[in-house]
């Protein structure tokens, strides 16, 4: 598959969203992330924690993260975020955003 000819595809999360089924993906295809958050209650940057994905963009604004990532090999992925009450360590706990990718052959 020619780069050109590679998917963009869109993953949104807002606070309350049920968690995401698997994204099945193929290599060269792009996934952008946007985890939407609030400047008290805000995302980290999203991590490739297994797999052959490779993050090649990412921001943050206000709680709001984005990110892009890139599938660069076949197999199986984990992407994760995680996010914290800013306003006192001891307040509400933590949330956890996961992403489990199938990257497949182009």
């Amino acid at each position: 598959m020619a780069h050109d000819e590679a998917r963009q595809l869109e993953v949104v999360h807002r606070p309350g969203d049920p968690p995401a089924p698997p994204l099945h993906i193929q290599v060269g295809d792009e996934v952008a992330i946007t985890l939407y958050g609030s400047a008290a209650y805000g995302w980290m940057p999203v991590e490739v924690v297994t797999g052959p994905l490779a993050v090649i963009a990412a921001e943050t604004t206000d709680g709001t993260v984005r990110a892009t990532v890139r599938a660069v090999g076949v197999g199986e992925a984990e992407l994760r975020s995680t996010s914290s009450f800013r306003g006192d360590r001891f307040g509400p706990q933590t949330r956890l955003w996961r992403l489990l990718v199938h990257v497949e052959p182009s």
